[in-house]
């Protein structure tokens, strides 16, 4: 059950939260918006800050219905959240709701994440799925669950590669991570939420819920801004999610409270 949302538009969301840092050229164009943004401008939203990404041009629709996942006794794949997104270039999104904006505003700023995650999903149900199925699975396998987890409530841990074998070994006990990084605050490190769920409790004022963190390694010398840092993790996390080795349980992420930290980009510019 998703939240209750008691915030309505607030063009200076960001101002809510140090953690949205990772919104901040999004956010920027929202600003001047006395209500909420209209789906046409959040599709060029989306069209001007994933130019470069190399990522499909995504357009916005209705909300997935139930009648629309079966027609004639059969499973509609082609009609489910994953599918639209793949084959149509098509999110399903709800209007003047932070949950479903929030995961558009996901889709800008972490393009080749998004993109490689859904696809993951939607290979998934191929799979599960037969032509003549007359129901959808009961349950999801734990590859499904690890990608819903990150989807939502997803953590991008950027390191070095000479740093990401002590934070790897760090996470392996409960709250181990959060302190490594406390630990080290002139390292090259960066913390950034990419699940949406994170951030509509951000915006509504609610304690963080635990995070489910991956980490991975940049090579070469750290990104010298906000932009070039997203951009980079965004680019080797989507490697890492089209690699059928990883995300196969959620075991493989790690537990991160955000909520022991402080907002985390890497050294001191």
């Amino acid at each position: 059950m998703g939240l209750v949302h008691r915030v309505g538009w607030d063009p200076r969301f960001v101002d809510r939260s140090p953690w949205f840092w990772p919104f901040g050229r999004a956010a920027g164009r929202l600003a001047g918006h006395a209500d909420w943004p209209s789906a046409a401008e959040l599709e060029a939203l989306c069209a001007e800050l994933t130019a470069d990404a190399g990522t499909p041009r995504l357009k916005l629709g209705p909300n997935v219905d139930k009648r629309d996942k079966r027609a004639e006794g059969k499973v509609r794949l082609e009609a489910l959240y994953d599918a639209r997104i793949v084959t149509q270039g098509e999110v399903p999104t709800r209007e003047r709701d932070w949950h479903d904006l929030f995961n558009l505003l996901c889709f800008a700023t972490f393009p080749r994440v998004k993109h490689a995650l859904h696809a993951r999903q939607y290979a998934a149900l191929q799979r599960r799925i037969e032509p003549d199925s007359a129901r959808l699975p009961e349950a999801r396998t734990r590859e499904q669950d690890a990608l819903t987890l990150f989807d939502e409530g997803g953590v991008i841990v950027a390191t070095t590669p000479a740093h990401l074998a002590t934070l790897a070994a760090a996470g392996e006990g409960l709250d181990g991570l959060a302190e490594a990084i406390v630990a080290r605050p002139g390292e090259p490190i960066a913390v950034i939420p990419v699940g949406h769920a994170l951030y509509e409790h951000l915006v509504e004022g609610l304690m963080m819920p635990g995070a489910r963190a991956m980490l991975v390694a940049l090579d070469g010398e750290w990104p010298a801004s906000d932009v070039e840092l997203l951009a980079r993790a965004d680019r080797e996390m989507a490697r890492v999610m089209a690699d059928p080795a990883f995300f196969q349980s959620p075991r493989e992420q790690v537990h991160l409270r955000l909520g022991a930290l402080a907002p985390r980009r890497g050294p001191a510019r």
